[in-house]
């Protein structure tokens, strides 16, 4: 049962992939693997995801990601969606944004869900026009909030399907850096008293 349900999510992110770049719909696709941000690492704590981007704007992207935790594999499964804000220094990118998760387990003979809510923030570094090297943190809080801030240092690379590097862009782009800002001191100021 486990392994026709990887198959099938498997087949079907491919397939979605190729679906959207046949449809010319602009999105970059990759790989990552994140640990708790302790040392010494953790690595029956990893988790390895897959990861879809929708380049629907140079500032603001849709971001989607399906893994598992390898020491719970095939029995804990994770998908979320987050959006986005991104600003552009160069080849480098800094974003921040957050979404919604969904972890799922088999609990006697079905599969049980179970919603969180996720922040995230990183950085991309464009090396040529279609492949980055990723570098983030995020953390996941049960659905309602507890506000426990518990984060997880991933490090990937991201492959475009088409130049996922802007143009040069003019001031506008310093605006999206101070929204960036903004939603990282936001983040702070809400998680600190609780953590």
């Amino acid at each position: 049962m486990h392994r026709h349900l990887v198959l099938l999510l498997l087949v079907s992110s491919v397939l979605a992939i190729g679906l959207c770049a046949h449809a010319g719909v602009p999105l970059a696709f990759g790989f990552g693997v994140a640990v708790p941000a302790a040392l010494p690492i953790d690595w029956n704590a990893s988790f390895s995801s897959i990861t879809t981007e929708v380049l629907t704007d140079p500032n603001l992207t849709l971001l989607f990601t399906l893994g598992t935790y390898p020491s719970h594999f095939p029995n804990l499964f994770e998908g979320s969606a987050d959006v986005i804000v991104k600003s552009w220094l160069g080849p480098i990118a800094v974003y921040a944004g957050g979404g919604l998760d969904l972890r799922w387990r088999p609990i006697g003979g079905v599969w049980g869900w179970t919603p969180y809510m996720n922040i995230t923030a990183g950085t991309q570094i464009w090396l040529i026009d279609s492949v980055a090297l990723v570098a983030s943190v995020r953390s996941v809080d049960a659905l309602p909030p507890t506000w426990k801030f518990s984060p997880d240092v991933s490090l990937g690379l991201r492959f475009s399907l088409s130049p996922a590097r802007p143009p040069v862009l003019g001031k506008e782009n310093a605006f999206y850096f101070w929204i960036v800002v903004g939603l990282l001191v936001a983040t702070l100021l809400t998680y600190y008293p609780h953590s």
